[in-house]
């Protein structure tokens, strides 16, 4: 009773932060402005995902306001410190590349240290696993971001990655990671009618910050508590196929990696007429259909979780490829000796 408390909480307060965020950020002009890298045409709000985050803090806040421990320590540093590091950048656009990536550093590391394992493996596996733990939740944290280009489509990966953990760490009895997952969902819950289908503001640094942060510190707490790999990543490959491969191709051809652009998947098929709405059903529904296959992991049977393993990548593949079978159909259908069937 007192998560499904703190989660209807959680809406509300993200949904009422998140509408007087639209007005004084508005009001104070932190706008986006749409450049030729830009999924769209007018000026928009950005920041306002300091309402998601309250929202989310909130209802962790009510749910574990009984039994606080480490994992809820760790989870709320990495929110509010990468958060602060994006609403900062949201404000004044004025944090170079640089120091943003010293201060991601330090942010993770001080992460790192609050979820790192308290077993004996020895100094050198535990340095291995702290360096792990810091990169991931860096690159997590940037591939969110990146992948925050339309409207709608981080508040779905928030809410099927929230729901899918939440339900395989009730099914574990983690309680802990339960309730932030649960409450991630609910923050997103509360911000998506002020972005999807229209934009009225965008989740900004802070709000991809945040849930990016969020979202990589489950995972590891997930596989510290012996959570499958797949159950943990699955709703996340997405996310990490898209950008890993944009960014692979741009180093390859020399290209300046950080630098905005319109390279990711999702980004092709908006420029190939697919609207924000359908672009976002389909990020949806791959996500929801991954983390389903990935549950299949929590069981014993080693082919079935071979054959989801399977699934999971023919997915990540169709969506990665999705743009070369449309643009490979086009040419067929268009080209001059083509004849299109009456029947």
């Amino acid at each position: 009773m007192i998560l499904l408390i703190a989660v209807l909480g959680g809406i509300i307060a993200s949904a009422l932060v998140t509408a007087q965020a639209l007005r004084l950020l508005g009001r104070r002009g932190v706008l986006d402005v749409p450049n030729h890298r830009s999924s769209h045409q007018i000026p928009t709000v950005r920041g306002g995902g300091i309402g998601l985050a309250f929202g989310t803090l909130v209802a962790l806040a009510i749910d574990r306001s009984r039994s606080f421990g480490s994992t809820d320590v760790a989870l709320f540093v990495a929110g509010i410190s990468f958060g602060t590091i994006g609403f900062v950048d949201d404000l004044t656009s004025g944090i170079s590349i640089r120091t943003r990536m010293v201060l991601q550093l330090v942010a993770a590391l001080i992460v790192m240290t609050l979820i790192r394992s308290h077993h004996s493996f020895g100094v050198v596996p535990l340095v291995l696993a702290g360096f792990l733990v810091t990169v991931w939740i860096i690159s997590f944290v940037n591939a969110f971001n990146f992948m925050d280009g339309i409207n709608g489509i981080s508040c779905a990966e928030g809410i099927v990655a929230g729901v899918t953990i939440g339900l395989i760490a009730r099914y574990e009895h983690q309680y802990a990671l339960q309730a932030a997952a649960f409450t991630l969902a609910a923050g997103a819950i509360g911000f998506a009618p002020f972005n999807y289908p229209k934009a009225r503001l965008f989740l900004g640094d802070v709000g991809s910050y945040f849930m990016g942060s969020w979202i990589a510190t489950m995972v590891v707490i997930g596989l510290q508590a012996s959570i499958p790999v797949e159950a943990m990543f699955a709703p996340v490959v997405l996310y990490m196929a898209d950008t890993g491969l944009t960014l692979a191709r741009r180093v390859l051809r020399h290209e300046a990696w950080h630098e905005a652009h319109r390279q990711h998947t999702y980004q092709q098929l908006v420029d190939r007429g697919w609207s924000h709405t359908q672009t976002t059903g389909l990020v949806f529904v791959v996500v929801a259909l991954s983390s389903a296959l990935g549950s299949i992991s929590l069981f014993d049977s080693i082919q079935a979780r071979l054959v989801a393993d399977v699934g999971i990548a023919v997915l990540t593949v169709g969506y990665l490829t999705l743009p070369s079978l449309i643009d490979h159909f086009w040419d067929e259908t268009s080209s001059p000796g083509h004849v299109a069937s009456d029947g």
